[in-house]
């Protein structure tokens, strides 16, 4: 403890936490969850924590060499079968002989517990619990085991009341839900008339008296997905505020409860007369019916299902009276999108999440102790890196190009001229799957013949226009671990480029793209960091051979004004300016801070020209952070506290989390109510003057968002994610990806710095299971072997 990281700046048990207790206990669940292998003695000699020269804790738990795991004693014990061949023989687990031993059964809680009173010996005067923490940190990893493993710990006593598991039924039909609520709400932003997506949840009855596991989550889930959650009180003369007190004292705020009239009658029947007084646009889109344990008789669920036939009927409970099709939940809980998903290896893996909504943020681990492994590249080390990229690249082009020729040559000799053959090779390089985002029809051939065959005919290179942002969103430090570009920028253009060659090898001008920073455009951002951004971008672009001849980076407004004059960009600020006082006059008299679901569903209904809501939904997740409680204008070390604030924002209530905590979500829903106003204003005043396709008069709309008219691409593959809102990194195949920061270091990804950006903050992060200690001692590097793998994704 003496040599911790940061010294007297950094507690001592959270220390001993993170350094000790969680990657022993990490350890023993991945061994067991995952090989079927159990923790026989994790104090005798076969185990280690890796300490440097200087005593201090690296977190990381070493198997020694000598270990044999087959054997009978040492830090596993192979059990007589391992769970790997009980699931695929349907072997008893309960008849794995191994386990049965009391000195696995027991290794982990008696090492914890150790640990605590090592603890409470060095600092006796200490006022902290370390016992409580570490059961805390027991009870967090060994959540959503498999259900095998969870019902083997289970037959132990000391391990009972920590073995956690969610059935995979569940799983699937929560999964289906939050999916088909997405699709609705997607509608809903496209067709403003469609039905507001709703989620029934009831008759309740015994609501109030007991919590339903995974409950204030899921209407977590349901807002952040576009619908809304409403709840429908048993019957007539039941209190609607004695329900809503209930669920908000379970972590459900501005809870909406409906309470049937005498005159709608019973049951669904009764639900629909009075989800229709609340709001005519609703469509339930799933119904759950929670069983009270007390009732005798049975519930007719089919009388739901007729009453809703679109809806997803989906019951809560634990006894056989559903009726005949429908399986009861034990819970309303969902894995995390960030824990490693069952069947798939025991390795760094990645949620491919598009929202931090989707994350779990109370549950990631923010694993202070990957600093100390972090890779630090020289300038050739980068150079080469680069290099190995851009060649890649090139390659790729070539071989793209042949194939546009080879497959569309023969079915083009008929093509009117040379100059519309070459159009619509063009067209067939870009629909190429490394490169398109979202259906062809969003751009078919007409459409690029209509704007590309004017410049082609003149022999010019065809203007592209994409917009971008040249900082990350890294306030809070859960989406990016640094405000500047990084790999994820940098492979952007080597992508770019790839692109750019094929098209040169058909059509020899090529195009120009316009890579247009939105910079001030939607919201206020710090000068000095876009500038710096944009520096680094013009860097980035030097480094993968593009130049001014075949891009320009240039701020938005700069370029709208280059091409439309200065009137015109006066004339778009003077609508923002006159739809911005509509709305804040439409909005005047409501307050974020005083129930923000209930205040957000009134301003939806107030929204003078639409989507407020939806873009709130959105930027609250990359506003500006408060500093930290005590240090005003300091920023958060690491995500953790971010976590906390994040994890249930809406919620308010002044017993659900610390003052500050509660003090910081206010702020962030403020300054998130702020910046919606500005930036709905200056999105439909965008649309009126068709800002964004004037930005390069004739020139072809790029956009990564698939939109019908505009070229979709997604040049890193994957999950739609934007760069801005992600931190680039290599995952565990070698793919060039962008992820959230939050799950990066839950994942045991490792900072990697390079020149190329400065040690200001890592260049990317890189799974720790691809570096190895350097031979003189300084660090880590990556293994050249993993190196020579990394490559950008095809699809």
């Amino acid at each position: 403890m003496d040599s911790r990281p940061g010294g007297a700046d950094t507690d001592e048990l959270a220390f001993v936490v993170e350094y000790f207790v969680r990657p022993l206990v990490r350890v023993f669940r991945t061994a067991l969850d995952s090989y079927g292998l159990v923790f026989a003695d994790p104090l005798g000699p076969d185990t280690a924590f890796e300490l440097r020269t200087d005593l201090a804790a690296t977190g990381r738990v070493l198997v020694m060499d000598s270990l044999s795991v087959s054997g009978a004693a040492g830090l596993m014990t192979r059990r007589a079968a391992t769970l790997r061949a009980a699931r695929e023989s349907d072997t008893d687990l309960g008849a794995l002989t191994a386990w049965s031993s009391r000195s696995a059964a027991t290794a982990v809680p008696s090492t914890l517990h150790a640990l605590a009173e090592a603890f409470s010996r060095a600092r006796p005067d200490s006022r902290a619990d370390p016992g409580a923490a570490f059961r805390e940190v027991l009870a967090a990893e060994m959540r959503y085991l498999r259900s095998d493993t969870a019902r083997l710990l289970s037959a132990d006593a000391s391990w009972a009341a920590w073995a956690h598991s969610v059935p995979e039924q569940q799983e699937r039909a929560l999964a289906r839900l939050l999916a088909r609520l997405q699709d609705r709400a997607r509608e809903c932003r496209v067709l403003p008339d469609k039905p507001l997506p709703v989620v029934l949840i009831g008759p309740l009855t015994d609501v109030v008296e007991r919590a339903l596991p995974g409950l204030p989550q899921l209407c977590r889930d349901v807002w952040h997905a576009g619908g809304e959650t409403v709840f429908l009180a048993e019957g007539p003369g039941c209190p609607a505020a004695r329900y809503a007190s209930g669920l908000a004292r379970y972590g459900v705020p501005d809870p909406t409860v409906l309470t049937p009239r005498s005159a709608d009658g019973a049951g669904p029947a009764a639900a629909a007369a009075a989800l229709a007084r609340w709001d005519r646009r609703a469509e339930v889109v799933a119904c759950l019916a929670v069983l009270d344990p007390t009732a005798r008789a049975p519930v007719g669920w089919e009388a739901f299902a007729r009453q809703f036939p679109e809806a997803t009927l989906l019951v809560i409970g634990d006894d056989d009276r559903t009726g005949s099709g429908d399986v009861p939940m034990p819970s309303l809980e969902m894995q995390s999108p960030a824990t490693a998903q069952v069947n798939t290896p025991p390795a760094p893996t990645l949620p491919a999440a598009r929202s931090l909504s989707s994350l779990r943020l109370d549950m990631l681990r923010h694993n202070p102790a990957i600093e100390q492994h972090a890779v630090r590249w020289s300038g050739e080390e980068t150079r080469l890196f680069v290099d190995h990229l851009v060649a890649a690249a090139r390659r790729n082009a070539d071989r793209t190009a042949r194939a546009a020729r080879d497959t569309l040559g023969r079915r083009l000799v008929g093509a009117p001229s040379d100059a519309e053959r070459t159009v619509r090779l063009m067209h067939h390089i870009l629909q190429r799957k490394q490169f398109k985002h979202g259906p062809s029809s969003n751009y078919p051939p007409e459409l690029a013949l209509r704007e590309m065959l004017p410049f082609v005919r003149r022999g010019e290179p065809v203007p592209m226009a994409m917009v971008f942002f040249p900082n990350k969103f890294a306030h809070s430090k859960l989406k990016a671990v640094g405000d500047l570009p990084d790999l994820a920028e940098l492979a952007m253009l080597v992508r770019l480029l790839e692109l750019m060659e094929a098209v040169h090898q058909v059509y020899s001008p090529g195009l120009f793209f316009f890579l247009a920073a939105d910079n001030q455009h939607y919201r206020a951002h710090s000068p000095a960091k876009l500038e710096e951004g944009m520096l680094i971008m013009s860097r980035y672009a030097g480094a993968t051979g593009l130049s001014g001849k075949v891009v320009e980076i240039v701020a938005y407004d700069e370029l709208a004004e280059r091409h439309q004059g200065t009137a015109f960009v006066a004339a778009h600020r003077a609508l923002r300016a006159s739809i911005l006082a509509e709305y804040r006059a439409a909005l005047r008299d409501l307050d974020i801070t005083l129930g923000p679901l209930r205040t957000l569903r009134e301003a939806d209904m107030r929204d003078p020209r639409g989507n407020f809501a939806d873009l709130f939904r959105s930027l609250v997740f990359s506003v500006r952070t408060p500093g930290t409680p005590g240090t005003p204008g300091a920023m958060p070390a690491t995500g953790s506290w971010w976590s906390e604030v994040y994890a249930d924002l809406y919620n308010l209530a002044e017993d659900c989390a610390a003052p500050e905590v509660i003090a910081a979500r206010k702020e962030v829903l403020t300054t998130a109510w702020d910046d919606t106003l500005r930036y709905v204003a200056t999105w439909h005043a965008d649309a009126h003057t068709g800002y964004r396709s004037k930005l390069v008069p004739g020139g072809v709309q790029v956009s990564l968002r698939p939109t019908p008219g505009r070229i979709g691409l997604n040049l890193l593959g994957g999950t739609a994610l934007s760069s801005a809102h992600a931190t680039g990194a290599i995952d565990t195949r070698g793919v060039v990806s962008r992820e959230f920061a939050v799950a990066l270091r839950d994942q045991c990804f490792v900072p990697l710095y390079s020149p190329l950006l400065g040690p200001q903050q890592p260049f990317a992060m890189v799974p720790v299971t691809a570096t190895q200690a350097r031979g003189d001692g300084a660090g880590a590097r990556i293994d050249p072997a993993f190196l020579r793998t990394t490559r950008l994704r095809r699809r």
